[in-house]
């Protein structure tokens, strides 16, 4: 029986897949443009470890241009995802390119060296587009190629790196499949080798193999995470196996001891360089743990089902599972202890001129981060006060619990306002990323973002038009902006215009209805004016004759589109 990709409430929507149908008939199938094949590894390969004729394809760019990819990875992505022993890959780099043996598994490793270049290729946003997906996808399906993994093979601590670095480049194809299955099969393998288990990096003599198996199981951690949160699918890593081996302590600026031991600048620097990879697994635990409380089957996003979208304000609002506010606060808390516990060289107050660039990204890149996590804690309160305030219920709720749901929303709202300023603020226009992460997660943040602020204008009596509004057309600009990227910005500028018009194009009042009759609108309806504070710099849509916005049916009561996300789109 075939059965379509399952996204949770943190993902997707009920109204996705008419929301892709449409797109797709207007801006023509993503899946042109940019596709991985569907089998993620050829199951052409012979099982003897050799690829066509016998011999692997070994074909590598040439050393200044391999040198040049290679190095935007060590300043872009190892910062953020240090997956890789860097003296160890330099050492068996200039190996290669010396026609001399390898230390390593030559196949695997040849795979995560086309990997880097694949990754590398997509962070150089100055390349035209269908140069920059052809370019990496060559270097991809080379390392598909070159990487066997066979379900009855124990695995290797290569293979691992191989596959966590892979699911980075995925998460720049918009294949959410592929990356789901391949982290999967990382964190299973990880715990065949028993990597999860506190010994196996304590029996090891050498300190920097114990530091890398230690890196490795945590980049697990951290990759089931992110990929669970984004797909709105468990974590396959429980709490208790999360938190099983502990990393080294963080020392901060003025610090040159760890337990009473002094340490050298050297490896100063390097704990310190591992900083945010500490803290980023400290946060994701906490959205984990949101995701847990908030996003499970009996979501507070999820609407109560009545046929036809029948069912009165009241019967919506009440029949929705109680939220656990003393839950959202106490998750608020810890976001807040986090934040608190950053490092000086890991938070915005730390001067700009005393930083080290990598840390001062590092540091932009957490903030992003926090504010999301604040996004997503929040979004169910945001949901709840958008459907409950409405004439017929809101003097029955006008109570603490209530006052608190708003407070929360409105926090919510200037999360995702704060978000989009701030990547504004950093936003680069000379091809180059700067302080901000890769272009394929600032459009994740910024349509997060976006579907916050729709909801926020359900409110205008509590949420400014005007401030709005200015997020808005902010969020909207920096889509344009990333037009030339691919086709994933002009979709998610597409399905935001679509979701906004069919919104509030639901709201209007209808002039045939009794005065006295019973609404089925949760929310109050939006005038011209404030219909017309919103720019759209967007027309794919509005101005094409033959799209007819009255084919798209959805609840707009369920607010499970307010979980959507770019991959599904």
């Amino acid at each position: 029986m075939a059965t379509g990709e399952y996204f949770g409430s943190s993902s997707a929507g009920s109204f996705t897949n008419q929301i892709k149908a449409a797109i797709d008939a207007r801006l023509g199938s993503s899946t042109e443009n940019r596709s991985v094949r569907s089998s993620l590894f050829r199951s052409t390969l012979p099982l003897n470890g050799s690829g066509v004729g016998g011999q692997a394809d070994y074909v590598l760019p040439a050393r200044k241009q391999a040198d040049h990819l290679t190095d935007l990875y060590w300043y872009y992505v190892d910062p953020l995802y240090p997956f890789l022993d860097r003296q160890r890959f330099e050492h068996s780099y200039r190996a290669l390119f010396a026609g001399t043996s390898l230390d390593a598994d030559e196949r695997i490793f040849v795979s995560i060296l086309n990997i880097v270049f694949a990754l590398s290729t997509q962070l150089i946003e100055s390349l035209p587009p269908d140069q920059r997906d052809s370019s990496s996808q060559g270097y991809f399906t080379r390392a598909q190629d070159l990487l066997q993994l066979s379900l009855w093979d124990t695995g290797s601590i290569e293979l691992i790196q191989c596959l966590l670095i892979m699911s980075q480049y995925l998460q720049s194809t918009n294949n959410p499949h592929q990356t789901w299955m391949i982290v999967g099969s990382a964190v299973r393998i990880a715990q065949g080798l028993g990597l999860h288990l506190p010994e196996t990096a304590s029996e090891l003599s050498n300190e920097p193999e114990r530091d890398l198996v230690k890196r490795i199981w945590h980049g697990c951690i951290l990759m089931d995470r992110m990929i669970a949160i984004t797909h709105g699918r468990p974590a396959m890593i429980s709490d208790q196996l999360a938190s099983s081996v502990i990393l080294p302590s963080i020392p901060d600026t003025n610090v040159t001891s760890v337990d009473g031991v002094q340490l050298g600048a050297i490896q100063l620097h390097k704990l310190r360089y591992q900083a945010f990879f500490h803290k980023s697994l400290e946060l994701y635990e906490v959205i984990n743990h949101a995701v847990l409380a908030f996003y499970s089957s009996a979501s507070p996003l999820k609407s109560p089902t009545y046929p036809n979208g029948t069912g009165s304000t009241t019967q919506r609002t009440l029949g929705r599972p109680e939220l656990d506010l003393g839950k959202a606060l106490q998750l608020d808390q810890q976001l807040t202890k986090w934040e608190k516990s950053l490092p000086s060289f890991l938070t915005m107050a730390e001067p700009e001129t005393t930083l080290d660039e990598v840390f001062r990204r590092q540091a932009v890149i957490l903030r992003i981060r926090l504010l999301h996590a604040r996004m997503l804690l929040l979004r169910p309160m945001l949901t709840r006060f958008c459907l409950s305030q409405c004439p017929e219920t809101s003097q029955a709720h006008d109570d603490l619990s209530s006052r608190v749901v708003q407070q929360c929303a409105m926090v919510c709202v200037e999360a995702a306002q704060s978000l989009i300023s701030f990547i504004v603020q950093f936003q680069q226009h000379d091809g180059t990323l700067g302080l901000l992460p890769a272009w394929w997660y600032r459009v994740f943040y910024i349509y997060t973002a976006a579907t916050v602020l729709i909801a926020a204008r359900l409110r205008p009596a509590v949420f400014s038009s005007l401030d709005i509004s200015r997020s808005w057309n902010q969020a909207m600009g920096l889509l344009h902006d990333h037009e030339n990227l691919g086709p994933s910005p002009r979709r998610c500028a597409a399905a935001l215009q679509i979701l906004s018009t069919k919104m509030f194009q639901d709201q209007q009042p209808q002039p045939a209805a009794l005065p006295n009759s019973e609404t089925n609108a949760a929310v109050p309806s939006i005038t011209n004016e404030q219909q017309e504070t919103f720019d759209m710099p967007f027309p794919y849509l509005t101005q094409d004759a033959a799209f007819d916005m009255d084919a798209i049916t959805f609840d707009i009561n369920d607010f499970s589109w307010l979980n959507s996300m770019p991959g599904s789109l």
